[in-house]
């Protein structure tokens, strides 16, 4: 029952995470480094707490997963440095294998949100023949002013739908069990 309330509670950290990633990354185009340190901090020392054993050093394995998975698309500027925190923060939460997980199906996620937007804007023939030269060419040319290939979109969102997938194919995401939990809160009314 213990192990429940803990992983409980690990997941309760990680979805308000995420939540406020998408959040301020929809409304700021920024993830605040208080909120990606504070989460990664918050895994570590959820793991030391409460599984002295061995989780730890998951923990930080994780971390380190989520960190460098993301770190060369940050390096060829496809994407913010806050992205690339968040996600060592929720490898903090998940450990290593969750966290590639999470870090595959966030890439996945990221390409399909990409791919509406440029059907929405209605310059896929444009940008695809861009991409045709810039491949011939073997040099990049930039994105015009205005295209859709210039506009930021909140990556925190492809995040949070990849570590959701990632959860729940790993067994950890069951909201039935994680409902249960937190209505046994004192906060929530349990405990009564």
């Amino acid at each position: 029952m213990l192990n429940q309330a803990n992983n409980g509670l690990f997941l309760l950290f990680l979805l308000l995470t995420l939540l406020v990633a998408v959040y301020t990354d929809i409304h700021r185009h920024r993830i605040p480094n208080w909120l990606s340190l504070g989460a990664l901090l918050t895994g570590l020392l959820l793991s030391h707490l409460l599984f002295p054993d061995s989780r730890i050093l998951d923990s930080l394995k994780g971390a380190g997963v989520g960190l460098a998975a993301l770190l060369p698309f940050y390096l060829m500027g496809g994407m913010g440095a806050g992205d690339v925190k968040l996600m060592a923060a929720i490898g903090s939460f998940t450990g290593p294998e969750t966290a590639f997980l999470a870090v595959c199906f966030s890439l996945m996620a990221g390409g399909c949100i990409a791919l509406l937007m440029v059907l929405r804007s209605g310059e896929l023939v444009t940008l695809y023949r861009r991409y045709l030269v810039m491949i011939s060419a073997r040099t990049l040319i930039p994105a015009e002013e205005g295209s859709v290939a210039k506009r930021r979109f909140p990556y925190a969102l492809s995040i949070a739908i990849g570590t959701l997938i990632a959860l729940g194919l790993d067994g950890r995401l069951d909201f039935i069990q994680f409902g249960t939990w937190v209505s046994q809160l004192p906060l929530a009314g349990g405990f009564q």
